[in-house]
């Protein structure tokens, strides 16, 4: 399969290697994903040389540079050794660039990348903002973005125990009410002491969903990672339908409420059924609630195995899945955030 630049897409998972405790979760989820689906390794660590223009800084940038090259190289070896030791052909690269742009670049031959959202080391920082955002923004394929802080017992099943609140256990949430879901609704899970129950996602994979064309290939490759990791799919739209956002006309605010909650609705349901019949065997539902995309869909990661979106939006989510939306997301999660580019590689 080629891509719109022309780039052979091969069956590999990308893993962005630091050596942090970060970017070896990513690489055991990358580890898990490409053993299920029988696909390759790509492991890429990255370092940064200062040049000096005098004869002897030459001689030392490229002593330094051989340094840091040999550091970026050690964790990618260990980990192709045991990615190897899993069945799992394995190649790594080491570039003298920022990873970003390396990142970028290759997800244009993968499949999946996956990375963690933060670095411990001379990388602190960079998966968090420039990394993370540089995929969301310019992949070519979907990305999976692994918090700092999230903690599993079993990386091979995606499965994300019980959360606090982003942002803290004593952050406040924002304003949210569920107003319609699929019937017959889904059947009652554990409870968690500190997550409502219309926002108590089950530890399944939940797709934030928009109106624009791109939310049928958004569903379609969020469903692909249901039934990778064998996990029901919830398809959730989100607007704010208060009348504050109505000001000063809450007459036709109130006209206006049924008609945008079915249009959302049918457009939910519709996606539902198409994503059941590519995948018979996989349990879908959806949701819609008034509140704001990025509330919801940070609330959802406190307890959804993954959280999916787009990286723009045209509906409820007003353009904004591109920056604010997608940032917020990605920013305040405590799961997983598979972040699918709406015109290039599908996984």
């Amino acid at each position: 399969m080629d891509d719109m630049s022309g780039s052979t897409v091969s069956d590999r998972v990308l893993v962005g290697v630091d050596g942090s405790a970060s970017s070896a979760r990513a690489f055991e989820v990358a580890l898990a994903v490409a053993k299920r689906q029988g696909w390759g390794l790509r492991l890429v660590g990255c370092y940064s040389v200062t040049f000096a223009d005098h004869e002897s800084g030459l001689t030392v940038s490229e002593n330094y540079r051989r340094a840091m090259e040999a550091d970026a190289r050690h964790p990618l070896e260990a980990f192709a050794a045991q990615a190897k030791e899993d069945g799992v052909e394995a190649s790594f690269a080491t570039y003298d660039e920022h990873a970003a742009d390396s990142l970028v670049r290759e997800s244009a031959t993968a499949r999946l990348v996956v990375v963690g959202k933060r670095g411990r080391n001379r990388f602190a920082g960079r998966f968090l903002g420039s990394v993370s955002a540089a995929l969301a923004a310019h992949g070519h394929c979907p990305a999976l973005v692994i918090p700092e802080k999230w903690e599993t017992p079993d990386p091979s099943r995606i499965f994300a125990p019980g959360q606090d609140q982003p942002g803290g256990e004593h952050a406040a949430t924002e304003p949210t009410e569920l107003l319609s879901e699929s019937t017959p609704p889904k059947p009652a899970g554990r409870a968690f002491h500190n997550v409502a129950e219309a926002m108590n996602f089950r530890q399944e994979i939940v797709v934030g969903i928009d109106l624009g064309e791109p939310a049928r290939r958004i569903a379609l490759a969020a469903a692909r990672f249901a039934q990778m990791f064998g996990r029901p799919l919830t398809l959730v739209s989100a607007t704010p339908l208060n009348a504050d956002a109505w000001y000063p006309n809450p007459v036709e605010h109130n006209l206006d409420i049924p008609s945008i909650r079915t249009h959302y609705t049918d457009h939910l349901a519709t996606l539902a059924t198409i994503v059941r019949d590519r995948h018979p065997d996989l349990d879908v539902h959806w949701r819609f609630y008034d509140g704001s995309p990025a509330g919801v869909l940070a609330e959802a990661t406190r307890t959804a195995s993954v959280v999916a979106l787009g990286t723009r939006g045209h509906g409820g989510f007003t353009g904004l899945l591109m920056g604010s939306v997608s940032q917020s997301v990605l920013n305040r999660s405590v799961c997983p955030v598979l972040v699918v580019p709406t015109l290039k590689n599908a996984m």
